[in-house]
């Protein structure tokens, strides 16, 4: 039967769920969830849906390709292919458990935020109907992102991941014009990805292994690996989107600078390497190597803010209190992920998204969040 052919198998749904989905996808899941409520019961920002639509796909998009590299780039994805399952059994049921994982730990969290706060943008809030004919749509796009994500970042045809790094475009701005019509194309061309999904597959590649890798492993994880470079840039428009958004309500503060220092790729380095970290651990230098990585974290982080300052001076926040605050997040948002990977480090996990998932992840972005609030009440003090 044609359906049987395009369909994925229970023991392929069972292998990649039992392989890749652990007790930190979840609780991660929860987590997202119960913030985006107590966030959106709380505060009286209006989110218009079409710039949080537009924040669905990237967080979608960013999701698959943490997905791509923790999943098909891993070698628990080699022993899958070595089990007597199709590839194309495989690959489908990947689909359908990432798109799961994508559901609740992006879309219902957005949704649920946006849904809370109104929603209509402008100041107006969305009635039943429209709040309902909203959460479908997102739904759908959502749904239809992380599979179009995964085929752009894994897809074993060059033309599929042309073809689906086109239709997020498409989609994406259609929202804006004719958002049932984008519902519509993202669902299609998801089930589409879906069926004709045969394999998948991620070109892999030596972590440090650039120029300037072997003096930094800061520098060498974030020229080599995508879900770092992913990490960091969304990380980075987060922080100028909630910037931009927090001043059109009239509070100018560098509170958004701690958006930068949640990068759970380098900040959970040696618990994502842990042949790495013995190996470092069990040197005579190994103070230094730790001391030195967060010195380049910190770096990097200050680079990060040094562009979400001059974006929140140019809206009329403080200057002075501004750099303090980009220092003193970027110090202490470091600091605090190399003590952690030194005496709290994660060790037991299924696949590296169980780090990425894991709640320790909050740590280092609320040690910035503190130390800026601590130099808004000394500047506070002074005035």
């Amino acid at each position: 039967m044609p359906w049987r052919r395009w369909s994925a198998s229970r023991a392929a749904l069972e292998a990649v769920t039992g392989q890749f989905v652990g007790r930190q996808t979840v609780l991660g899941a929860v987590i997202l969830c119960a913030l985006a409520v107590w966030f959106g019961a709380s505060t009286d920002l209006r989110v218009n849906p079409r710039v949080a639509v537009t924040g669905l796909v990237l967080a979608a998009v960013g999701l698959t390709a943490t997905i791509a590299s923790a999943w098909i780039g891993s070698g628990r994805w080699d022993d899958l292919a070595r089990f007597p399952l199709r590839r194309d059994e495989l690959a489908r049921a990947a689909y359908l458990v990432a798109d799961a994982v994508i559901l609740f730990e992006a879309v219902v969290p957005i949704t649920l935020f946006v849904l809370l706060t109104g929603g209509g943008g402008g100041g107006r809030s969305l009635g039943v109907g429209a709040a309902a004919t909203t959460a479908v749509e997102m739904i759908a796009i959502g749904l239809g992102a992380g599979a179009l994500g995964l085929t752009l970042w894994a897809g074993e045809r060059a033309v599929s991941r042309w073809v689906a790094g086109g239709a997020l475009i498409v989609g994406a701005t259609a929202w804006w014009v004719v958002p049932a019509a984008s519902a519509f194309l993202f669902i299609v061309a998801g089930l589409a990805a879906v069926v004709r999904a045969a394999g998948l597959r991620v070109r892999r590649t030596q972590v440090g292994t650039v120029r300037g890798g072997r003096r930094s492993l800061v520098l060498g994880e974030l020229a080599t690996v995508r879900t770092t470079q992913v990490n960091t840039l969304m990380m980075l428009a987060v922080a100028l989107v909630f910037t931009y958004t927090m001043a059109s309500r009239g509070l100018i503060t560098p509170m958004t600078m701690a958006f930068v220092v949640v990068n759970t790729p380098l900040n959970a380095y040696f618990s994502r390497y842990l042949s790495t970290r013995a190996v470092v651990m069990a040197a005579p230098g190994s103070r230094r190597v730790m001391a030195a990585y967060a010195r380049g974290l910190a770096l990097l982080y200050m680079a990060s803010n040094c562009l979400v300052g001059v974006f929140v001076v140019w809206l009329g926040g403080g200057f002075v209190e501004t750099v303090v605050a980009g220092v003193v997040a970027s110090l202490a948002g470091a600091v605090t992920a190399v003590l952690l990977e030194i005496y709290w480090p994660l060790t037991s996990w299924k696949s590296e998204r169980d780090v990425m998932r894991h709640p320790r992840k909050y740590l280092p972005p609320a040690a910035a969040l503190l130390a800026i609030l601590a130099v808004h009440a000394v500047g506070s003090l002074v005035v």
